[in-house]
């Protein structure tokens, strides 16, 4: 996020010389000295989950995560205080039968699993090993030569100087788990060198100070980066506000979290407050608005977050978010890049591969996805700020982005934060694509291939969302181009950009290509949506009548704009169905509202024509997030358009006759 906000400071010589001194210090450590922590094994009592043996494997890119079976299922660096903090991710996969869900027996409490934890301590002086165990753990120790007995491991086992080999096993029963190791009563893996070989010459003259290098050289960067930020703010009082609502939603999200989920989503309201205050005019940009709202509502799920960093979540099984999790285990773990879990896409596609990304960069946690997701909702309250600052100004810009970002977080779908589906990715893409589309009409080769492949990754995240991807051919248009303007071809011709239209009709293109040549692939027919569920989902069925399909196509789109299943009245939906409403009346040429940016209402409108061919079921919100930053955009730039007619209209009296006709006379343009 610092590099979003002050790109330039990739360009800078400590910066980069910095990440320099980084890449190299890991690769001379990697090759010179042995790896930290100790390898931990997993053995199940028969094969439980399906393509796995009895050694199944947990997210962690440091063990062989690609041999099966694996040697380490994971590397243990710290002790353990609750069965959640276990690398034991693979609960989450698919029972060895066929039959979908997981049942109990291959979950705590009625599994029973060993495990074997190997590796080297290199004592500096004499001291004692102790394990501290859970009711549902025995252990017993190996070191050198000599073994232990839980009741020897527990009481502790007194050493020489020196590097020792340690083996560690244990019995997991039930679910009441901990496992603790201290070295003279204080933590093991700070205060002794444990590796997974035995200590080289490198790591006696390094350890005692190397490991402190790599976080001073991050920290370096960032103390740069946000020095930068600063002198490129210059004004104390809204880096104060920034500071202060970061704050007050990190500290919210950090007394509540997810216990009380009311008072953590309250706190998000804190972005309006940036929005009342005056900046000067070199913050009235996107630089501005990501200081101001940008690093509140990261901090605010950062915060949120940090509980979950290390511990495992156990999905419910034989749900939506369930089977994405461990589709991405099929690509990443076993190797099914290209397959990813199914050879037609019953469930959306591309989230697998983001998930199994974000589980490989995260381990276990599942952190990753929600800090996606945040910053998946930030690109659309940046859309929004960048669109509505054209057309009516920074402070209803401001706006626009703080009441995107509520709506996302005050809304039915909040739930789909950090969840593990696609709804929010999806919208992510779209208004990347959208940004970079502008960006591309000026003709920049890495805007327009970024647009395609943007469009690309968006229609394949959710194929319901096509239309909305193809509709992203409108920002070809200047953003001041007005919603009458639709119906003028004249105007499309001279005012389209040829660079945008080439980069979203061909990233379009390509992608669905791709997706119809992989189908056929795997199933040798030629049909892009075969086996997806575009005809269970489809809202026209064969058996309809025309009455029928109608009131289907009208529940569904009802659905959508009020963001309740069935539709409901919401109060956190005006936004939508004012935004929509705006879009579809300025397009019947109503004044003031024909002046609506074309590019956003039409973005807007496209959103809802998926509903209008498939409808969503369950899950009340999850189908009216893509639609969210334009319909709100669309909405407050309605709002603004009518005040500055309504003000208009009320200084009028207030001129005389002569006033009125010379300023109209000197209102109008020059002849030529």
């Amino acid at each position: 996020f610092a590099v979003w906000l002050r790109p330039r400071v990739l360009r800078d010589a400590v910066p980069r010389a910095l990440i320099v001194a980084l890449l190299g210090w890991n690769v001379f450590t990697t090759a010179t000295t042995s790896m930290d922590g100790w390898c931990l094994r997993f053995v199940t009592p028969g094969q439980l989950y399906r393509a796995t043996g009895q050694v199944p494997h947990s997210w962690d890119v440091r063990a062989d995560w690609r041999t099966s079976p694996p040697m380490c299922s994971a590397i243990m660096r710290r002790s353990y205080d609750a069965l959640d903090e276990f690398p034991i991710w693979f609960y989450n996969l698919p029972p060895a039968d066929e039959g979908m869900p997981a049942g109990a027996d291959t979950r705590p409490p009625l599994v029973r699993l060993s495990l074997s934890a190997t590796g080297y301590i290199n004592a500096t002086e004499r001291g004692t090993l102790r394990i501290e165990a859970g009711e549902d753990i025995r252990t017993r120790l190996r070191i050198d030569d000599r073994e232990y007995d839980h009741a020897s491991a527990i009481a502790g086992v007194s050493l020489e100087p020196g590097p020792h080999r340690v083996v560690l096993d244990g019995e997991l029963e039930r679910d009441r788990w901990s496992m603790r190791l201290f070295w003279n009563d204080r933590d093991l893996w700070t205060a002794v060198t444990a590796t997974q070989t035995s200590p080289t010459s490198f790591d006696e003259l390094l350890r005692p100070w190397a490991r402190y290098l790599s976080p001073a050289l991050v920290l370096a960067f960032l103390v740069y980066a946000a020095a930068a930020i600063v002198r490129r703010a210059a004004s104390p009082l809204p880096l104060t506000v920034a500071a202060a609502a970061a704050g007050v939603a990190g500290v919210v999200a950090a007394i509540f979290g997810t216990g009380a989920p009311v008072y953590t989503r309250l706190g998000a309201l804190v972005v309006f407050v940036p929005a009342l205050i005056r900046v000067p005019a070199r913050l009235r940009n996107g630089f501005g608005a990501s200081l101001l709202l940008g690093v509140p509502f990261l901090c605010l799920f950062v915060a949120l977050g940090l509980s979950q960093i290390g511990r495992v979540t156990l999905y419910s099984s034989g749900d939506d978010w369930w089977m994405f999790q461990r589709y991405g285990y099929r690509i990443f773990m076993e190797g099914y890049w290209l397959e990813g879990g199914q050879i037609t896409f019953w469930f959306q596609p591309l989230y697998r591969w983001i998930s199994g990304a974000l589980h490989m960069a995260f381990g276990d946690s599942s952190v990753g996805e929600l800090w996606w997701d945040a910053a998946c909702a930030g690109i659309g309250a940046f859309f929004a700020f960048v669109i509505t600052r054209r057309v009516a100004g920074y402070r209803w810009a401001m706006v626009a982005a703080a009441m995107t970002l509520a709506i996302l977080v005050l809304g039915p779908g909040w739930y789909l934060f950090g969840r593990g589906l696609s709804e929010l990715s999806s919208m992510g893409f779209i208004y990347a694509a959208a940004l970079t589309a502008m960006r591309a009409r000026r003709g920049h080769p890495g805007a327009m291939a970024a647009t395609a492949l943007l469009c690309a990754l968006a229609f394949y995240t959710r194929l319901n969302n096509l239309p909305m991807v193809c509709a992203i051919v409108v920002f070809a248009f200047p953003t001041r181009t007005r919603l009458v303007d639709a119906w003028r071809v004249s105007v499309w011709w001279r005012l389209a950009s040829r660079e945008s239209l080439l980069a979203v009709s061909g990233g379009v293109m390509v992608g669905m290509w791709l997706f119809t040549w992989r189908t056929y692939h795997y199933t040798g027919f030629i049909d892009m949506f075969h086996g997806t569920q575009a005809d269970d989902r489809s809202v026209w069925k064969s058996t309809f009548t025309v009455a029928e399909g109608l009131r289907e196509v009208a529940a569904s789109v009802m659905m959508v704009i009020t963001m309740n299943d069935p539709a409901a009245f919401d109060a956190r939906a005006l936004p939508i169905i004012g935004g929509i409403a705006a879009a579809l009346f300025g397009l019947l040429g109503m004044p003031r509202l024909r002046s609506l940016p074309l590019n956003a209402s039409v973005l807007a409108l496209s959103g809802l024509t998926g509903a209008i061919v498939a409808r969503g079921s369950a899950y009340p919100g999850r189908f009216s997030l893509h639609l969210i930053p334009a319909a709100v955009t669309v909405c407050v730039c309605a709002l603004a358009l009518l005040i500055s007619a309504r003000r208009t209209r009320s200084m009028r009296p207030a001129l005389q006759p002569r006033e009125t006709t010379s300023a109209l006379v000197s209102q109008s343009p020059m002849p030529g």
